[in-house]
């Protein structure tokens, strides 16, 4: 072992002793665990084109997917409509079943979610014409087979294109914009505390430092923790520069007990609208997202666009490293991925402009052999 590598693990453990961390020494990048990911079909979503940016959450064993936009085929030649139909996808036997679940008051889609012992918890969105405050929880009843649905307290302002996380009791939405353009995007970081359901005084919306990393939408947002505690972490997104469409790659990392945030190592590339979720104990799973690259093309493109990049990411967080997770069948953004048990689900989406699927897929992660 040379004496450079001896000397940085020297710091390496007393980095630990003293702060509880670990500095990332140069060359010991085989720290970071590898992350391979199984990807397998479940039945389709009953809507045959399928829908991007539904609310998409698990409640008392059953995955449910309401709301969410689409275009009618020929799909260039078409406008986009939203949709009030409520899928769940219900256990019956060994196998899986889609059963309907009625309708939301209002077709809806772009708002955030983010699965609850109390229930799915869904915060904004839109239509065609309005950005919607609204915030509501949807519950599974197995004995009736029927969705409820409960109204929570309203978001400080109207949110779209933002994404939430759960640590704890306490829900975090960071990013989106109020209005119906880029320019609208938001630096902010709201939080509701479900432990607090019973006391209408404290149950409200807080708002929290903003992100250093300025306004976006379309970003990612998950929760992990980091080797001292659990954490957020805002990835990527888009908005308006001084010379057009900034494509985001950063990443930051919120600490809730003392409010602050940092500067974390940024992804490999842009995941704007995408999905992540926390794997284990140290890691983020990056399921897509949009880079950007092709997005002043799509439509010179049409049919001829290739897709999102179909390479999923993972990012340590204790060794602020990024690795590749694989390849994905898809790239399936303007979705959520939903835990379900030790699955995580990933139901429909968008796969190309114009273009969603009714693809659904149960992935597996386990370490690298």
């Amino acid at each position: 072992m040379s004496v450079s590598l001896v000397s940085c693990r020297i710091i390496w453990l007393v980095s630990a002793m003293l702060f509880g961390t670990a500095a990332v020494c140069p060359g010991d990048e085989s720290r970071t665990e590898g992350i391979a990911l199984d990807w397998q079909p479940l039945p389709d979503l009953p809507d045959e084109l399928g829908v991007a940016g539904p609310f998409a959450g698990v409640h008392n064993d059953a995955l449910i997917v309401a709301g969410g936009a689409n275009f009618p085929l020929p799909v260039w030649e078409t406008d986009k409509i939203w949709h009030d139909r409520i899928h769940v996808l219900v256990r019956s036997g060994e196998q899986l079943q889609w059963i309907d679940g009625g309708t939301l008051p209002r077709p809806i889609a772009y708002g955030a979610t983010m699965s609850t012992s109390d229930g799915i918890v869904c915060i904004g969105g839109n239509d065609a014409e309005n950005i919607f405050d609204d915030v509501f929880v949807l519950r599974w009843n197995a004995e009736t087979r029927k969705v409820e649905r409960h109204e929570y307290p309203k978001l400080p302002r109207p949110c779209v294109y933002a994404q939430a996380a759960l640590i704890g009791d306490v829900i975090y939405l960071a990013g989106g914009q109020t209005g119906s353009g880029l320019d609208s995007a938001m630096d902010n970081l709201w939080s509701l505390d479900l432990s607090a359901r019973d006391d209408p005084q404290r149950f409200q919306w807080r708002e929290h430092p903003a992100c250093p990393g300025g306004r976006r939408a379309f970003n990612l947002t998950v929760a992990q923790h980091n080797g001292q505690e659990d954490c957020l972490y805002v990835i990527s997104g888009r908005r308006d520069g001084a010379e057009g469409i900034e494509f985001l790659d950063d990443v930051w990392e919120f600490a809730p007990t003392t409010q602050t945030w940092r500067k974390r190592r940024s992804a490999p590339r842009c995941v704007m609208a995408g999905t992540a979720t926390g794997s284990g104990k140290r890691q983020v799973l990056v399921l897509g997202g949009a880079d950007g690259t092709l997005f002043d093309r799509s439509d010179a493109l049409r049919d001829a666009h290739p897709g999102f990049p179909r390479q999923a990411l993972a990012y340590d967080t204790i060794s602020d490293m990024w690795s590749s997770a694989g390849t994905m069948p898809q790239n399936q953004v303007t979705t959520a991925a939903v835990r379900w048990n030790d699955q995580i689900m990933l139901p429909s989406g968008e796969v190309r402009p114009r273009v969603r699927t009714p693809k659904v897929w149960s992935i597996t992660a386990r370490p690298k052999r």
